[in-house]
């Protein structure tokens, strides 16, 4: 994690997330005394030229862009060779991981997310730009449940010539559009079929198109039809199926042409469900109950019925989406003295009230014996695993300690079921993306992510973790992946005609070695310089190989050796002897440059090849009559 601050002004708190392309951080804004959100690219992106630009791009497609359901980017800059952007901090979580927990959203919930999505990418598209990569995980949820459109990393301004040029920037596999997945123009309808997926996982918690492929998915959605949503869940209304059914047309003018268009079907789904009384909202209802779902449960003390609540936020709804409520004036002021009425009714019934105990961290006994004493009941609502809290003791209660509620009230609880413990899963052999992924998706975090050289990975594969897979761990246990960063290689340089020294320095300064060096005489290159390498220049070898070397003991040449044997005999008369003439070479090799019978008074010449001076020897009758030397 970073630990610095950045731009004088955004001091780095913690790591919240990561993705293919950037870290996020949280930190806090020292300047306006805030908690932001700060985008880093990745180390090893920062020197390529098309990631800055990605990064860069997304930026400047969100900073023109100024509505609710947007996560907002305040500042962007580079220091010290990263690259940040400064960008609301949402406290929250994604919708992916609501829908994990839930399974799957009641159409009602569904269509209502739908909604702020729509609005959001309505601002986008009029705002000419398209996102590219709608998808659960890029939705994050406030604490309200409020959701805001993140990561417009591969977002593109819409023109006629807007189409999806590589992997990098054609989204999700799994909520792609078809025109996406071959690569064709794209425009805001592409990010209608994207939401039309995503609906589809809301209302059923599957996807429509899943497979371990990559290619297959996209294939899938270019040319499968997807089964109907309300051949999964048949309590999902017709309309609600046909507006899953036209998002997701294959062809680009079957589907909604824009957001206006959709907007006008989900307000219908909402305003049916209002009237048609939802099951899921208006049917047996404690005189405590949720209303709404969220990070926190909200509860209704009883003050106000649900049904109010929910007419409420449909008119804020109607109101946010420039429809008027239908309903008259003199119905909502009937309603408000009804409820004034009974507010006033209530306050004479009601009985002896008590404050709530903090039962939190107790045994259910402690907390049946604590609450029992103040005449208030007691009722496990649920049982879930948590690492901060020891198994059989209470995580949280409703209501919370210090409230006022009558006596013989119920306080429910919430009990821990301790560390969970899973299995590892194996990733070695993974991307890294998927071995992230799989770690994360088993309920465990990935701590560091270290890359390696290695011969037998190719890159971007993961090669070691630890702890090792499939071996059984608490959840949240960090998990070390090691991923290849290839075989390490080294390009050979070219050394022919270099001083042996230069040579020499080249050659390791390349990440290899200088193996055996041999000197032989050249025909072309002079004393000391390289005539030939043991492999070829220019050619990739595993780093710190050797590389063999001939180097010249001397550039060849032709001279005229003129022998008079008068110089080495004393014979006279003349008479008939054998004559041999040796040239010694200084790396002790020698040649006969001349052999006959000649009289001893005889002088003769012979042409000889050697370098630099040598020496030879005359022998007359087969005894060394002396030696000589010659220079080339």
């Amino acid at each position: 994690m970073l630990s610095r601050t950045l731009g004088k002004r955004y001091e780095i708190v913690e790591l919240i997330g990561r993705g293919g392309m950037a870290y996020v951080y949280k930190a806090r804004d020292l300047k306006l005394n805030r908690y932001v959100a700060v985008k880093v690219l990745r180390e090893e992106y920062t020197e390529s030229e098309q990631f800055i630009k990605k990064f860069d791009r997304e930026s400047q497609a969100v900073a023109c862009l100024s509505h609710p359901n947007i996560v907002g980017v305040y500042d962007v800059g580079v220091q010290d060779n990263i690259y940040y952007i400064i960008m609301e901090y949402v406290d929250g979580i994604t919708l992916k991981q609501y829908l994990l927990r839930k399974g799957k959203i009641d159409y009602v919930e569904a269509t209502r997310f739908l909604v702020d999505i729509s609005n959001a990418l309505r601002c986008a598209h009029e705002n000419k730009i398209i996102h590219r990569d709608i998808k659960p995980h890029n939705i994050l949820l406030t604490r309200d449940l409020v959701p805001k459109v993140a990561d417009f990393g591969i977002a593109r301004a819409i023109t006629s010539s807007t189409v999806t040029m590589t992997n990098q920037t054609m989204g999700s596999v799994h909520y792609i559009s078809p025109e996406q997945a071959r690569g064709g123009f794209v425009d805001e309808r592409s990010d209608l079929y994207s939401l039309g997926i995503l609906y589809y996982e809301l209302l059923t918690g599957k996807l429509p198109f899943d497979e371990e492929n990559t290619v297959t998915i996209a294939i899938k959605h270019i040319q499968e039809e997807l089964i109907p949503p309300k051949k999964i869940e048949p309590k999902i209304p017709e309309m609600v199926n046909r507006v899953v059914m036209k998002l997701t047309e294959k062809k680009p003018d079957d589907r909604y042409q824009n957001v206006d268009e959709l907007m006008d079907d989900l307000d219908q789904i909402l305003e049916g469900a209002g009237s048609a009384g939802n099951e899921n909202y208006s049917n047996n209802r404690a005189d405590t109950h949720v209303y709404r779902e969220g990070l926190f449960h909200v509860e209704n003390t009883g003050d106000f019925s649900v049904d109010e609540l929910e007419a409420q936020e449909k008119e804020a709804r109607l109101q946010k989406n420039g429809k008027k409520s239908k309903k008259p004036l003199m119905i909502a002021m009937a309603i408000v003295a009804v409820v004034a009425i009974g507010i006033i009714a209530f306050a004479f019934m009601r009985g002896k009230t008590v404050t709530v105990p903090d039962v939190t961290g107790m045994t259910v006994s402690e907390a049946t014996t604590a609450l029992q004493a103040l005449d208030l009941n007691i009722q496990v609502e649920k049982e879930v695993y948590n690492s901060e809290v020891e198994a059989g003791k209470i995580i949280s209660q409703s209501p919370e300690s210090k409230q006022e509620i009558e006596s013989g009230k119920t306080v429910s609880v919430t009990v821990s079921q301790g560390i969970k413990s899973a299995e590892i899963p194996n990733v070695v052999g993974s991307s890294e993306a998927d071995a992230v992924k799989a770690i994360e998706a088993a309920g465990f975090l990935v701590g560091e992510i270290k890359r390696e050289f290695n011969a037998s990975y190719a890159a971007d594969i993961v090669f070691q973790m630890n702890p090792a897979g499939n071996t059984s761990a608490n959840e949240g246990t960090k998990v070390t992946i090691y991923v290849s960063k290839g075989q390490d290689l080294a390009t050979v340089p070219d050394v022919v005609g270099k001083a042996e020294a230069d040579a020499r320095n080249s050659i390791t300064t390349a990440g290899l070695t200088v193996g055996t060096v041999t000197y032989e005489p050249s025909d072309t290159l002079e004393e000391g310089l390289v005539t030939e390498q043991s492999v070829s220049a220019n050619q990739s070898v595993d780093r710190n190989s050797s590389v063999d070397l001939v180097v010249s003991s001397g550039m060849i040449t032709t001279q005229k050796l003129t022998i008079d044997l008068t110089d080495y005999s004393s014979l006279s008369p003349a008479e008939s002897v054998e004559v041999k003439v040796i040239l010694y070479f200084s790396d002790k090799t020698e040649t006969v440059v001349y052999e006959g019978t000649n009289m001893s008074d005889d002088s003769f010449t012979v042409k000889v090849e050697g370098y630099g001076r040598q020496v030879y020897e005359v022998f007359i009758d087969g005894v060394s009559a002396g030696t000589g030397y010659i220079d080339f």
